[in-house]
């Protein structure tokens, strides 16, 4: 079960259990607060649904306006209770329930199992595809013709080493055409030009690779590397590895560690069910003895990237500083000498990578190129993604999935959301301000304490004046006889 499925039961089913509490619920307060709840449950699922604009509609209008107005017009008018509190048949609301799950399950669960349910599927888009310059060349035009094209779409100018933004096309057959761009001249008839097929949701990056050679009839290729908008797991990154470099080697992208060299160790040799393969015996009589390998100690990457083959698609946690090394596993065991294995390993080393970064959420097409030069210069090995910025692509997260979610909220609405707090939080204080009664003036304070000073009983002032207790008789009324 991904963790898109197990994150919309868990806020399906909390959902759920909100409404019928809701239902339930003998006190109004606490009713409203369950509404409440599955307003927010259901927010949730529309963000799953990748649409924020109405979750967040849910939850301003709905929950954080007219729910919160009920919820106080309750509680002011005291009616968290009903007047009739005594009913009678209080076991009909739990059996009606029962029964109303019941029923809903048995409908439900055969056409689930049954495939009565049909759900709709997504449409695939339209694929999206960006040209990449690997090639032993100078600058190139780069054009891409087909049947599903109103006119050829065309690419010019591309150096070495840069890449194209991504451009949606129309799925069908292209044919891709390479020319010098100084002066356009082809560099290879039209009956061979290479071809690529793209069919609907496809996201390809097209890299040029190779050389032009007339004396041994060689032209330049195109190879599809594969890319995804999708996230990667967790703290990982994802490599599109992929060999242009030479048509006689073999490589492997290693990770060498701290000490920045080749480690190496021998082995039994083991067939694919993990046993031990031995060599063949001369006769019945002599021993087996196991066939014994040297392979490579240190974590590899990426291995078995012939050149123009498959490109191999793998993921590495994220790191700062991993030392990679692109390492000939060609006649690899021609590398070791028998009285230097450790030193005599380290001249299987194509290139080194020192410091190389791999970030999370991102995809990083490793390309493995020849760095033009003259005719008479050696070729020279180059990571057309050694700058990370040329073909690093920025992942999205999975639809639906919680980092989708996280995405939305805190990147398009917690910024707003924030400043629009903000501002009723002014608005707030300055209505504090604005509404609170102006101080009294110098002039008023000193009359109100005069005239708290005189504004004493009357008999308190005679006694002060006389300088004796005033004692008030006050006559008294005989009760009148009955008839009077």
């Amino acid at each position: 079960m991904g963790l898109e499925l197990a994150f919309f039961l868990a806020i399906g089913g909390l959902a759920v259990l909100f409404a019928v509490g809701m239902l339930l619920s003998e006190n109004a307060v606490h009713s409203a607060l369950f509404l409440i709840g599955n307003f927010g449950c259901v927010a949730m699922l529309f963000l799953m649904l990748d649409a924020p604009f109405i979750g967040m509609v849910q939850i301003v209008v709905y929950t954080g306006a007219i729910m919160v107005l009920f919820l106080f017009v309750i509680m002011l008018l005291g009616a968290e209770q009903t007047t009739d509190t005594d009913r009678r048949f209080r076991w009909l609301t739990g059996t009606a329930t029962a029964l109303a799950i019941a029923f809903i399950a048995a409908i439900a669960v055969p056409m689930v199992i049954g495939g009565g349910l049909v759900l709709p599927e997504g449409q695939p888009g339209l694929p999206q595809v960006r040209i990449v310059h690997g090639a032993n060349l100078d600058n190139l035009n780069v054009t891409l013709t087909g049947d599903s094209l109103e006119e050829p779409l065309v690419i010019e100018d591309l150096a070495f080493g840069e890449a194209s933004d991504f451009i949606e096309v129309p799925a069908g057959e292209y044919s891709v055409m390479l020319a010098q761009a100084e002066g356009n001249t082809a560099l290879m008839p039209p009956s061979m030009s290479p071809t690529i097929s793209l069919e609907a949701g496809d996201v390809f990056s097209v890299l040029a690779y190779g050389t032009l050679d007339t004396n041994t009839g060689s032209f330049p290729d195109v190879a599809l590397l594969p890319n995804e908008f999708v996230n990667t797991p967790d703290d990982e990154g994802r490599i599109v590895a992929f060999n242009a470099y030479d048509q006689e080697r073999t490589l492997a992208l290693v990770d060498l560690g701290a000490d920045q060299r080749v480690t190496v160790v021998e082995r039994d040799v083991r067939d694919e069910e993990g046993n031990v393969v031995y060599a063949e015996r001369a006769s019945e009589e002599d021993p087996l003895v196991a066939q014994r390998e040297i392979v490579i100690a240190d974590r590899v990457i990426a291995d078995n990237l012939t050149y123009g083959g498959e490109p191999v698609v793998v993921t590495y946690p994220e790191g700062e500083d991993y030392n990679l090394a692109v390492v000939d596993m060609t006649n690899f065991d021609s590398y070791i000498q028998p009285n230097d294995p450790q030193g005599s390993i380290q001249d299987s080393v194509v290139m080194r990578l020192t410091g190389y970064p791999i970030s999370t959420a991102t995809e990083q097409t490793f390309v493995i190129a020849t760095e033009p030069t003259t005719a008479d210069a050696q070729p020279r090995p180059t990571l057309l993604d050694s700058d990370q910025t040329v073909l690093l692509i920025e992942t999205l997260a999975g639809f639906g999935s919680p980092l989708a979610i996280g995405q939305i909220l805190f990147t398009d609405y917690l910024l707003p959301v924030n400043m629009v707090g903000f501002l009723l939080l002014v608005a707030l204080v300055g209505v504090i301000v604005m509404s609170r009664p102006a101080g009294l003036s110098p002039e008023q304070k000193r009359r109100r304490a005069v005239r708290r000073r005189v504004s004493r009983p009357l008999v308190n002032v005679i006694s002060q004046q006389t300088g004796t207790d005033v004692y008030v008789d006050v006559p008294r009324l005989d009760q009148p006889e009955s008839g009077d």
